[in-house]
C-alpha cells in the first residue's frame, strides 16, 4: 500500500519527529511505500492570497505545489498527519495544506458536497500536546469527520498524546507501542 505521511512541525528534534522516523520505518518493514511530506522543508506557504481565493470556487489554484501535493494523495490508499495541537487545532500550515490543497471538485464536488477521495482506505492523525486530554478534543471532528470523512477518505483514526512533557517515558513507550501495533495491522 501506498502510505502519504504529512508532518507540521518545524523541530526536527521534536517527539513529532521522533514518531515521523519510527512511523516511516514501521511501514517500510511492512512493505509499505511511503511519500513524506515535511511541510516546514517545503516551504509551504499556507496562506489564502486573494488571487487563490480568486479561483478557489472553481477548484483553481496559484501555488504551484498544490498539483503536486494533489498528485501525491492521488497515489496514496492511506494519509497519516503528525502534528503537535496548538490552540485546540493543528498547526498553520497544516490547516493551510488542507484550504489550498484539498479544493472543490478535487476532494469533493462542490454542487453537492459529494466525496472525491473514496479511494483513500484510511487517515490517521497522530497529534502530541501539553494539555491533558479533555481539554483539547477538536482534531477528531474538524480533521477526522470534517475533512477525511467529508472527503471520502473511508476510516479515520486519532492517536492523541497528552502531557507530552510531563510524561514518564514507559507512557512514552506505551504510546509508541500502541501506534506501532496499529501501523503494523495495515494491509
Amino acid at each position: 500500500m501506498r502510505v502519504m505521511v504529512t508532518i507540521d512541525h518545524p523541530w526536527e528534534q521534536s517527539f513529532n519527529h521522533e514518531i515521523l522516523r519510527l512511523v516511516e520505518g514501521w511501514l517500510r518493514e511492512g512493505g509499505h511505500e511511503v511519500d513524506i511530506l515535511d511541510l516546514h522543508q517545503e516551504a509551504f506557504d499556507p496562506v489564502m492570497h486573494v488571487e487563490e481565493l480568486a479561483v478557489y470556487s472553481r477548484g483553481g489554484y496559484r501555488d504551484p505545489k498544490v498539483r503536486e501535493y494533489q498528485q501525491r494523495i492521488e497515489q496514496a490508499q492511506h494519509l497519516i498527519y503528525i502534528f503537535p495541537v496548538w490552540w485546540e487545532v493543528m498547526p498553520a500550515l497544516l490547516k493551510g495544506f488542507f484550504d489550498k490543497v484539498f479544493l472543490p471538485d478535487w476532494a469533493f464536488r462542490e454542487r453537492d458536497a459529494g466525496p472525491l477521495l473514496t479511494h483513500i482506505r484510511t487517515g490517521t492523525a497522530i497529534t502530541t500536546m501539553g494539555a491533558p486530554h479533555p481539554l483539547y478534543t477538536s482534531v477528531e471532528p474538524v480533521l477526522c469527520k470534517g475533512i477525511l470523512e467529508f472527503c471520502g477518505v473511508q476510516r479515520t483514526a486519532w492517536f492523541n498524546l497528552c502531557q507530552v512533557s510531563q510524561c514518564p517515558p514507559q507512557e512514552r513507550e506505551a504510546w509508541l507501542a500502541g501506534i506501532e501495533a496499529y501501523i503494523r495491522a495495515l494491509a
